[in-house]
């Protein structure tokens, strides 16, 4: 079926000046790109999401799968045990927001499970895992949902959810407890509730969808950076020009700032817990972090690298995608979404974890990806002589044969970081060799120790790295621990210690401060730090060997 892609639909009447927009534009302009993109594509709205299930489930079904193939090996991210830990007990997280919707979802999911079928403790990241893992294919549906509401285009909606789905960060993070995955989920469908009310004109669309963004927001706090879209989209679906309209985007703003910053309030203000002092204790930590590494123009490195590693085809497209939409459509609600994804995605640069993992470019794609996948469609089709199905074909190709190449460059990069997680799993084996009590140094398995004691494992202390890592003061407080009659162990394996960026200045204090001390084996990697006036302790850690590891591949990359 051939239908061309100069457009036959009217095109927007032109601005009446230079200063002020006329309204009418900003509704004709998104009624002519939705009229377009479906006439260029022969499909519209007429099936309804579940009618036209033959389009997003086979990518939605793909998402699952390889969710399931690429699973962690354990919970996740060093976050992903933290809020398992914070999930069990019921306690928001520190971090910024709390992550509340996130974690007492889980926690609640914990207590139906534990109450059904007994599940204990320390198998509870499992749950929260493949609560995850369920949650991947919602994400991707979603997606799509947004983006056919958008364009009007199921070919369209497909290529962007296939931009999504094939995302590095989304295969790997769809497999983990964290929250990514279902901060994008809710973050589509709050989108999409709202880009619905807009176009149908109903208040109780667009107010569900600025709850549903701001509930997001206690999910993952990205979220709260498509906040503009409320005020935006309005705009350009010309629903900002009567008193009516006005009031509904106000109630909306107002709305959003109280299901985002609600929970917080409550807990902070009523000091629930403690909370209070723990989020002050989170906000010192942030700053010494920053400290130890501090934003410059040099983070935009990694940042653009990161960003094309997430969506290559959409960050490579974007600039052509967006002059050619604003020269033939003037402001959409596709360009306009796309350029909030992507100040999100650039506003990360203020966050020094941003140089560090990858997994928060993901931010902006569900606004990038929508403009891209139009454009790629647009582009193809016209190529192909209007025919919309090989256009489809030959996008759906290049999105996949880059997820290869892109893909299988990524993974052997992210290889270690996740075999790593698989010790974390296995490091519980070593803690059961040591006193309940003990105090461990154990590096990069801090989170083991801190993990496996939150189930009730044991009570052992930690001495952290990162933020819990007492800079110039080791000696000292290894020092304190022992004088106070407490045992403590070193674990000088060489997987948990690091010589680049900071991580290296610990494992150069560590040995440093080694000097004072005496050492008795444990076991093969653990040994138990004497005072100088044992002599009984008499074997020698070759601390030397934690040297010689080599600069990580993100430091490598900063260089």
């Amino acid at each position: 079926m051939r239908n061309s892609l100069r457009q036959r639909t009217p095109r927007p009447p032109a601005r009446t000046d230079t200063g002020n927009a006329d309204p009418a534009f900003f509704a004709a302009a998104a009624a002519t790109d939705l009229a377009g993109t479906a006439a260029a594509q022969s499909v519209t709205r007429k099936e309804s999401f579940w009618q036209a299930w033959r389009w997003w489930l086979p990518v939605a079904a793909v998402a699952l799968l390889l969710a399931l193939f690429f699973v962690d090996p354990f919970a996740g991210d060093w976050d992903a045990l933290d809020y398992a830990i914070l999930a069990l007990r019921g306690e928001p997280s520190s971090m910024l927001f709390g992550r509340m919707l996130f974690i007492f979802q889980n926690h609640l999911a914990f207590r139906l499970a534990q109450r059904l079928f007994g599940l204990p403790p320390e198998q509870a990241y499992l749950l929260f895992k493949y609560l995850v893992v369920a949650q991947s294919p919602l994400a991707v549906a979603a997606c799509w949902a947004l983006v056919r509401e958008l364009t009007g285009a199921v070919r369209t909606a497909t290529v962007a959810a296939l931009l999504l789905m094939l995302s590095p960060f989304f295969i790997v993070y769809s497999g983990q407890a964290m929250t990514e995955i279902p901060s994008l989920l809710w973050l589509a469908v709050a989108l999409l509730l709202h880009v619905r009310g807009l176009r149908r004109n109903r208040a109780w669309l667009v107010l569900a969808g600025a709850a549903l963004l701001g509930l997001g927001t206690n999910v993952r706090e990205t979220a709260a950076l498509y906040g503009l879209w409320l005020v935006a989209g309005p705009l350009v679906y010309g629903r900002l020009w009567n008193q009516r309209d006005l009031l509904l985007t106000a109630a909306a703003c107002a709305l959003f700032f109280v299901c985002a910053l609600g929970p917080f309030g409550y807990y902070y203000f009523a000091d629930v817990g403690g909370y209070r002092a723990a989020w002050h204790g989170w906000v010192e930590s942030m700053r010494m972090e920053e400290a130890v590494h501090p934003v410059s123009f040099g983070n935009f490195v990694p940042l653009f690298f990161f960003f094309f590693v997430a969506a290559p085809l959409a960050l490579v497209a974007l600039p052509v995608a967006a002059y050619r939409e604003w020269r033939a459509r003037g402001f959409t609600p596709l360009l306009t979404l796309a350029g909030i994804g992507f100040v999100a995605n650039m506003s990360l640069i203020s966050h020094y974890s941003t140089v560090i993992n990858g997994r928060y470019l993901l931010t902006g794609l569900m606004g990038v990806v929508p403009l891209a996948a139009d454009f790629f469609m647009r582009y193809e089709t016209k190529r192909r002589g209007d025919n919309a199905r090989r256009g489809f074909v030959v996008c759906v190709a290049g999105v996949v044969c880059m997820a290869l190449v892109i893909g299988g460059i990524f993974y052997p990069f992210a290889w270690p970081t996740i075999e790593s997680h698989g010790l974390t799993k296995e490091y519980r084996a070593r803690l059961a060799l040591l006193p309940r009590d003990a105090v461990v140094i154990a590096g990069g398995q801090t989170v083991s120790v801190t993990f496996w004691r939150g189930v009730g494992a044991g009570e052992w202390e930690v001495i952290g790295t990162g933020g819990g890592w007492p800079y110039g003061r080791l000696a000292e407080v290894i020092d304190d621990y022992l004088r106070a009659g407490r045992r403590v162990f070193i674990d000088v394996d060489t997987r948990l210690w690091f010589t680049d960026s900071w991580r290296g200045k610990e494992t150069h204090e560590l040995i440093a401060a080694a000097a004072r001390f005496r050492f008795r084996r444990f076991s093969d990697t653990i040994y138990e730090i004497r005072p100088p006036t044992d002599a009984m302790a008499n074997d020698t850690p070759d601390f030397q060997r934690l040297l010689e590891r080599a600069p990580s591949n993100v430091q490598r990359l900063k260089m």
